[in-house]
């Protein structure tokens, strides 16, 4: 897989650590060779969004889009969207670093892109279980 950090924003983003998290989950849940994106943007981006897609007004921390399931050097298997802003209102809030933030959700964006969902309480403690599996490993 070959992953893309993009980032619209001013905030330092952990790169190094986002790839060991991404190669560290793409080794244990074996996705199609493909490409991944993650762009870090500020909460009016996310906002509009949030509202096209999701049809929810106001921000969001983490925005997940599947977009291709073939394999190929073309191919995106999808692209995350976290919003820097929320991530760092949500870090003071929660009493984590904003690098173990970042961390969660890109953790969170890549599993949504993988199948897992949080729609009811079972699929939600099972991907809690994996985000938790996952962020242990690479702290």
């Amino acid at each position: 897989m070959k992953l893309h950090i993009i980032s619209d924003t001013d905030r330092r983003i952990p790169r190094k650590k986002i790839v060991r998290l991404i190669e560290l989950i793409e080794d244990e849940e074996d996705p199609p060779d493909s490409n991944l994106n993650i762009i870090f943007i500020h909460d009016p981006k996310i906002a509009k969004l949030n509202r096209r897609y999701r049809k929810l007004s106001g921000p969001t921390d983490v925005l997940s889009f599947n977009i291709d399931d073939g394999p190929g050097d073309d191919a995106v298997l999808g692209e995350i969207y976290i919003s820097t802003d929320t991530a760092a209102k949500n870090a003071g809030k929660l009493g984590f670093t904003f690098s173990a933030e970042i961390l969660r959700l890109c953790c969170h964006g890549f599993l949504h892109i993988l199948g897992y969902d949080h729609e009811n309480d079972d699929d939600g403690k099972l991907m809690r279980t994996k985000e938790e599996y996952y962020l242990e490993k690479i702290v």
